[in-house]
């Protein structure tokens, strides 16, 4: 059966999410710092829904106010009870292992419009390489940024992503987030180049993402130092650096692969 989750519900939750500590890492750091109630006004608060056989938690779904939604289940019981709340709700991204998602979008594909579909590599990095470049600088942004920060997240996200962001919206995320959540502006010569942030966490490990180099600067080292430089930060936290990219974007996985980062699982991100 399906049931909404609540703060009384935290133990179960977190004692599930932590048996499935790296494939849940979105789950974990969303509920870590924002709870299990929902609340409007924060864009990672949502509905948390638990799929349970008998009285045994096996398998979560959570709908958030940012659009998107992650997933997670042990027992395939859960693909029919989820597919079917997914063609009740609005949301417009799915992220997650290939083996839990696949099943689910074959469920909903015919029935909800899929925009862009996504097979990514889910890589960990347990044998970090250094890239530096001379002449750079990182900035980290905050709400209170200027606005040339925040007009060059927007275009980051509108631009890599297909995400249209207000200024407002964009210093709104920045706000809401945890302060292992990093999010990071190389600059040179007072030139803002690309970014990266943390968008994950938990105990162990922190998810880099976002990660965007302007189009007339890619091919100069710059989306792989600013990934570095992260992959420094987390380390220096005792943490494990992990991150998703597209199987088809070789520049991407060519440059990650060169910073110590290796496969560990297949992901995939649907836009509908």
């Amino acid at each position: 059966m399906l049931r909404q989750l609540n703060e009384w519900d935290r133990p179960v939750l977190f004692e599930y999410l932590l048996r499935n500590e790296e494939e849940a890492a979105f789950l974990i750091g969303n509920a870590e710092q924002f709870g299990i109630l929902n609340r409007c006004n924060i864009l990672r608060c949502g509905d948390y829904i638990g799929y349970f056989e008998g009285n045994i938690l096996k398998g979560i779904i959570a709908f958030y106010n940012l659009g998107n939604c992650f997933l997670h289940f042990e027992s395939m019981g859960a693909v029919p009870y989820f597919s079917q709340l997914m063609l009740m709700r609005r949301f417009n991204m799915l992220i997650g292992v290939d083996r839990l998602i696949r099943p689910i979008f074959e469920a909903i594909r015919h029935d909800r419009p899929i925009r862009e579909f996504e097979e990514c590599s889910y890589c960990v990095n347990n044998n970090f390489k250094p890239f530096k470049l001379e002449g750079v600088e990182f900035i980290d942004a905050s709400d209170d940024a200027d606005i040339s920060i925040i007009s060059f997240i927007r275009k980051a996200y509108l631009r890599g992503f297909g995400a249209e962001r207000t200024i407002e919206g964009t210093k709104l995320i920045l706000s809401q987030r945890n302060t292992e959540e990093e999010f990071i502006i190389l600059s040179k010569d007072e030139q803002l180049l690309a970014q990266a942030c943390i968008q994950a966490f938990t105990g162990s490990t922190n998810q880099i993402g976002a990660v965007y180099t302007l189009e007339e600067e890619r091919g100069k080292g710059y989306g792989k130092a600013v990934v570095s430089e992260l992959c420094e930060r987390i380390i220096n936290r005792g943490k494990l650096p992990t991150l998703i990219v597209n199987k088809q974007n070789l520049q991407a996985l060519n440059a990650y692969k060169a910073l110590g980062f290796e496969h560990r699982d297949d992901y995939i991100i649907i836009r509908l």
